[in-house]
């Protein structure tokens, strides 16, 4: 064990852009991206959903759930996106 550190010598020594977002723009831009693309897709398919719904059922407020439940979901997706994107640990 490394007297100044608790960690393990192996942790010490791991490259700590291995890990994470870095210094890397590319990947950066790629997570910006693709948490839009998330969104944005979640967001349209509980609007469309809810349109259906209410065209089915003579209704005018399904589209808003559909876009409520859209939002939440999308919201879900992008925690875990980004959790997989900077390693997943969360510590």
């Amino acid at each position: 064990m490394n007297p100044s550190n608790d960690k393990p010598p192996s942790e010490n020594n791991r490259n700590s852009r291995e890990s994470g977002l870095g210094d890397n723009p590319w990947r950066a831009m790629g997570l910006v991206g693709t948490v839009g693309a998330d969104l944005a897709v979640c967001l349209g398919a509980g609007v469309w959903l809810g349109t259906k719904a209410d065209a089915a059922y003579g209704t005018s407020y399904w589209y808003l759930v559909g876009m409520l439940v859209g939002l939440a979901v999308g919201v879900v997706t992008i925690y875990f996106l980004i959790r997989a994107f900077t390693g997943g640990n969360g510590k």
